[in-house]
């Protein structure tokens, strides 16, 4: 499914909260899709985590940005607990704690 501000609009009222997964960049650690990010937190009024592409804190913090902190990222492959070697899961933990 195409995310679009009315694809969000259909689904929003029978959802309590989207996870959107950026297949075209999930699981390649090449990056998020900062754009898409900015568009979901413009979009959502309901929680969102967005999913795909991210490599380290770094793209913690663009999500962040990106998204006036409306939008949570979730780091697969990167991640050490799942053989990644981008970041570690309690540095992870210690940047949610600041945020």
């Amino acid at each position: 499914m195409e995310i679009t501000q009315e694809s969000i609009s259909m689904l929003e009222p029978y959802c309590s909260e989207f996870l959107i997964h950026a297949a075209d960049v999930e699981g390649l650690q090449q990056g998020i899709d900062e754009e898409l990010v900015s568009k979901l937190a413009q979009w959502c009024s309901i929680p969102v985590t967005y999913a795909g592409g991210a490599r380290n804190l770094q793209d913690l913090e663009k999500v962040y940005v990106s998204s006036g902190g409306k939008v949570d990222l979730t780091i697969g492959s990167a991640l050490d607990i799942f053989g990644g070697s981008g970041v570690t899961f309690d540095e992870c933990v210690e940047w949610n704690k600041n945020h």
